[in-house]
């Protein structure tokens, strides 16, 4: 659900961007209505149990604090990187300055993690971790190779963001699967908790960092090219340490 949601958002609002007078405020007065049937919804929620006096909402329950965090906050940093700049890429390198464009194309990122997450329901957390650090792998490839051919290429721009959120669908229920594993049942909703917070760490990091570097000169395909090394390093990095971890 969460996954999805940030690929419906973009979609309705690149929509509503494109093809209605108001693109600067109406996506966000649909947005605002939308928030306010979600606080109906959850004044109707029961609960669904007590919290527990013992509980301690921190990974280091688990027992893997550093490798949950970091391989979660790495993947999304991907699709971070991907949604800050995305527009950009259409607007300027690709010629195809649509906003239902650019907002599909985000839809197309973040539907793939749900799928994936799907696709995967009777794979162990650990198969689905590794699945999920190959596919982040090989779509930062083919988009820093879509975005600095001579003649840069939408569609493989769009298979390389595809495979980038099908892996960040993939690592983030990887992760939380072998977190939930070792965590005693009345710790898992705030170990739950805690990686969706690392999942918007994520999200935030590149976008700041991308518009730093490109205030200060930096080319786009640079830009892209730096973040695409250091995150792919981390997902592999902290993918690995985690695996081993759950291993021994």
């Amino acid at each position: 659900m969460n996954v999805g949601a940030l690929g419906v958002g973009p979609l309705v609002a690149g929509v509503l961007a494109q093809w209605t007078g108001r693109p600067l405020s109406l996506p966000y007065v649909v947005f605002i209505a939308l928030g306010g049937l979600a606080l109906l919804g959850l004044a109707a929620a029961p609960e669904t149990g007590a919290p527990s006096r013992h509980a301690t909402a921190t990974l280091a329950v688990a027992g893997i604090p550093v490798p949950a965090a970091a391989a979660t906050i790495a993947a999304f940093s991907a699709t971070g990187l991907f949604a800050g700049l995305s527009g950009l890429f259409l607007a300027t390198t690709l010629h195809r300055p649509s906003h239902a464009l650019s907002g599909a194309t985000l839809f197309v990122v973040f539907s793939s993690g749900v799928v994936s997450q799907l696709a995967t329901a009777r794979l162990r957390a650990s198969r689905v971790l590794a699945l999920g650090m190959s596919s982040m792998l090989v779509g930062l490839v083919l988009l820093v190779t879509a975005v600095r051919l001579s003649t840069p290429s939408l569609p493989l721009f769009l298979v390389g963001g595809a495979l980038i959120g099908a892996g960040a669908g993939l690592v983030f229920k990887g992760t939380t699967g072998i977190v939930l594993e070792a965590a005693a049942p009345e710790d898992r909703v705030a170990m739950t908790s805690t990686l969706i917070i690392a999942v918007f760490v994520g999200l935030s990091i590149p976008v700041i960092g991308a518009g730093v570097a490109l205030s200060e000169g930096a080319s786009a395909p640079d830009t892209v090219l730096g973040f695409a090394i250091a995150v792919g390093a981390g997902v592999a990095l902290s993918g690995w340490a985690l695996l081993g971890r759950r291993a021994r």
